[in-house]
This record gives C-alpha cells, sequence and structure tokens, in this order.
C-alpha cells in the first residue's frame, strides 16, 4: 500500500501533453455526475452568461450543487459575507442540481466559477490537467471566528479524500455519516430496542414484519444509496483491513472472503427486509414512505432530515443509530462509516482566488457553523464549531455517534473511479439485490472492473495513506 505518487505524475505529465484532451472528453462524453442528474448535458443561460460588474469592486462567482441542503443558507452568508467586506465583495452565488453538468462546457473553455461547492467532479483529470488549484494555501490561514490555521481544524480524516503529494484540492464544507434512521417514538410503543448486532436486526426485522410493517424503505433508483450500506458492512466483516484493500486497489480485494460475505449479507437484508418494489423508488419516493411509517427504518446520510423535514410528522421522534456489529466479523463496531463531503474546488481559470479563498474560510468557519447547524441541519467538518444545542435532536443523534467513534472510515473508489461507479457498480449492486448475481458474482465483477481501470494508462491513482487498524482498535491481520 505504498504511495502511488510517482504514476500519478506521470499520468499528469501524460495529460498535459494531449492538451487536456483526456479531460475533455470525460466532460463531454462521461454520464451525468450529479447525485440526482439523469439528464444529458445542459448549460442554461444563467450559467454561461459572463458577470457583468454592476457594482464597484470584486464580484465573485460561486456555483453550488443544490440537493438536499438547498442553497439558502449559502446565498445568506454570501450576503453577509459582503457586509463584512464592506460592500467591496459581491459574491454571485447560485445552485441547481445539475451544477456538475452546468459547469463542465464552462470548465473547458477556460471560463469556470471562482468556487464551486459539489459532490462529483472528475478532481485528478483536473489536477493533473492543471484544471484545479490546491487549497494549501488558503488552509494555512485562519478561517473567521479563529487563530488557528483552517487546515488544523478540521477533523482527522476529513482532508485524505482528494490529497495526493501533499496537496489538497478539495475540501469538504460539511461532514457526512451513513446511518440508520428510525423512529424513537414508534420503536418505544411497539417496545423495539435498537440493535447492536447482526443477529438482532434479523430479529427486529421479523418482529416489525410481524407488526404490518416493512422493515427497510430504500432509495433503489439510486444505487449508490446501497452502496455505502455495502461499505459499511465490508467493514463490520472484514475490518479497516478489507476497507485498505480495497482503497489500494489490491488485485482480488473484492473477492477476499470477509468481503463476500459482506455482501451476502446485503442481498439477504435486501431480498427479505426490503420494502416491496423499492428497487424502483427515487430517493424522496423511499424517503416518504419511512417518514409515513410504512417502512420502519432506511439508511441514508445526515441530510435525511433537512432534505424531508417538511413531511416529517409532529410525533415521529426521528433519530440514528449505526450498523451493528457482526458476530464473528473483525471490524470495531464504535467506526461509523463517514467522511468529508459537499466539497469545495478552486478552479485555477477562476479570475478571483485569492477571494474565492477568503471566501471558503468565511463560510465553512467557526463564526459560521452556528448558523450552518440551524439553518440546514449539518455536522460542521471543523473540530468543536458544531454545538449540540444549535442541532435539531435527529442531528444530535447524530452527534451523539459521532462524538462516541475512536475514528470514521470510508472507501474511496466511487469517488476516484467514476466510470467503473456508474458503468460497473451500482448496476452490479441493481444485481445483487435483484438477485441476478450471486455474492461470489458481484464480488467478481467488482475485482474485473477495477483491473481494467487500472489497464488505462491516463488513470490517476493518487497516494493513499491505510487507516491504522490497531489504533482504531481493531486487531491487525
Amino acid at each position: 500500500m505504498k504511495p502511488n505518487r510517482s504514476q500519478f505524475e506521470h499520468s499528469a505529465s501524460n495529460l498535459r501533453s494531449l492538451g487536456y484532451s483526456v479531460l475533455a472528453q470525460f466532460l463531454v462524453y462521461s454520464l451525468p455526475l450529479t447525485a440526482f442528474g439523469t439528464a444529458a448535458l445542459l448549460c442554461g443561460c444563467d450559467a454561461i452568461r459572463p458577470l457583468q460588474r454592476e457594482q464597484a469592486g470584486t464580484v465573485l462567482e460561486a456555483a453550488v450543487f443544490e440537493g438536499g441542503y438547498g442553497t439558502y443558507w449559502h446565498k445568506a452568508t454570501a450576503e453577509a459575507y459582503s457586509i463584512e467586506k464592506g460592500g467591496t465583495v459581491r459574491v454571485r452565488l447560485w445552485g441547481d442540481p445539475r451544477v456538475v453538468e452546468k459547469v463542465k462546457p464552462r470548465i473547458l473553455r477556460g471560463d469556470p466559477p471562482d468556487l464551486l461547492l459539489m459532490q462529483e467532479l472528475p478532481v485528478w483529470l483536473m489536477a493533473a490537467a492543471g484544471k484545479l488549484r490546491p487549497w494549501n494555501e488558503a488552509l494555512a490561514k485562519p478561517p473567521y471566528g479563529s487563530t488557528l490555521p483552517w487546515g488544523e481544524l478540521f477533523l482527522p480524516g476529513t482532508l485524505e479524500t482528494y490529497k495526493t503529494g501533499g496537496k489538497i484540492y478539495a475540501v469538504p464544507s460539511v461532514l457526512g455519516a451513513w446511518c440508520c434512521w428510525y423512529d424513537a417514538a414508534l420503536f418505544r410503543q411497539k417496545g423495539w430496542s435498537i440493535p447492536k448486532t447482526w443477529t438482532e436486526l434479523v430479529a427486529l426485522c421479523e418482529r416489525i414484519r410481524a407488526e404490518g410493517i416493512y422493515p427497510f424503505a430504500y432509495q433503489g433508483k439510486y444505487p449508490y444509496y446501497g452502496w455505502w450500506t455495502f461499505v459499511s458492512l465490508i467493514q463490520r466483516c472484514g475490518g479497516l483491513a478489507a476497507i485498505n484493500r480495497i482503497n489500494a486497489m489490491e488485485p482480488g480485494a473484492f473477492q477476499h472472503p470477509d468481503v463476500v460475505w459482506a455482501a451476502r449479507l446485503f442481498q439477504e437484508m435486501g431480498q427479505k427486509y426490503f420494502q416491496p418494489g423499492a428497487l424502483a423508488m427515487t430517493h424522496t419516493e423511499s424517503q416518504l414512505e419511512f417518514i409515513h411509517g410504512r417502512a420502519a427504518m432506511i439508511f441514508c446520510g445526515i441530510w435525511l432530515y433537512n432534505e424531508m423535514k417538511a413531511s416529517v410528522r409532529p410525533e415521529m421522534e426521528l433519530r440514528a443509530f449505526s450498523m451493528p456489529a457482526v458476530e464473528g466479523g473483525k471490524g470495531n463496531p464504535a467506526l461509523i462509516q463517514g467522511a468529508g463531503t459537499e466539497w469545495l474546488y478552486l478552479p485555477t481559470d477562476g479570475k478571483n482566488p485569492e477571494v474565492a479563498m477568503d471566501f471558503a474560510r468565511y463560510m465553512i468557519s467557526p463564526e459560521r457553523a452556528p448558523s450552518m447547524s440551524r439553518t440546514i441541519h449539518v455536522i460542521s467538518p471543523l473540530r468543536g464549531a458544531t454545538r449540540r444545542d444549535d442541532l435539531v435532536p435527529p442531528l444530535q443523534s447524530v452527534l451523539d455517534l459521532i462524538e462516541s467513534t475512536p475514528g470514521l472510515f470510508n472507501v474511496r473508489l466511487d469517488l476516484l473511479l467514476l466510470e467503473w461507479n456508474h458503468q460497473i457498480m451500482q448496476p452490479s449492486v441493481l444485481g445483487l439485490l435483484r438477485g441476478d448475481l450471486t455474492p461470489e458474482e458481484f464480488c467478481r465483477r467488482l475485482d474485473e472492473g477495477i483491473a481494467a481501470a487500472k489497464r488505462n494508462p491516463d488513470l490517476l491513482i493518487p497516494d493513499y495513506t491505510p487507516y491504522d487498524a490497531v489504533a482504531l482498535g481493531e486487531v491487525r491481520e
């Protein structure tokens, strides 16, 4: 699991010598990358119109993914920043569910927004092509509301996802965690307890089904929701050793017996306990089934409350617990699958990089964290920036999980190998849950897809620092 910096630098040199052609082909012909985008490339007029200097001073353009967190808070923060700067800077912040599709052609034209906040970009292609600035300069300065360097405030591991060769190409705006959500009032009424082990979870599902309620809702139209649940099970079955093998893209990492075991448990969960018709449901459809009480639980990220708060029943006590331990598994069940998310990027061709970095240090700061928690119900990626009293009870339950865990873990392949994500992983997750693939076939298909991706000479593999299993409460293999 040695750093692969030489391969990254070799691929970067090749990419520059091709005049960005590989990046251009990816941006033009790749599948849609936004979480809910299913249309072809769009480029609305508002997204491509040149900025007008209607007022004196600097005009900063920021483009934001408009998903579960919306853009209300971001726009309010932009206005507050302008006031903070005495009107010398105006932030033109706009959002769209298909923001990635709208900024793609502008990146190719060399006229991108100054700041991007979104989930999926071909980060390593862009970095190697010189189309992204690293954040190191900004991370060395204090954010608003602190005297410490910004980089020192981020929770451990949250800056690692897009780091290579000491350079950090993206910073998270929120902390993400994958949890199982339930209605505490319903559980109390029925006498159900939070399962601590897989056996207890199966027994709970049987009790729920006996009450005429479906155990799990599932966002089946978007298989990456299932992928994140599967990743949690990989760690519970195989420990961080399994996560490290996958992140290092070792041959046969998915076909390891521990990962096949996790796939079998996930398939059994889906086939026995998912709501009928779940594989065709969108995220909002399935989440409404859960909110309306027709399903007792749902795995989802911590954006669930903000996305569904208008539909939450007054008597519902929305709470979260983490994936139970698997008996005989190697993973520490106290660990939480989580990472930084909702990433901030600095396009190299942006017109105001210094102002963009300053605005980012204002937006993701101890000063703005309380407002962020109260308004869009998130947990800050900064240490100690999220106050419990600023969170609604559903998010307080997630904060309890995060504050009690010795560490976070995640798999990076869905962000590193975007074509594998869309063309191999997601269809395979669907095939596993439908029963079209056995667990062995599913894992073999994932490994074969990675092997094929690695044969691409333009694949950019950044450094990987393995999780320290012993430090995080597991026994080293």
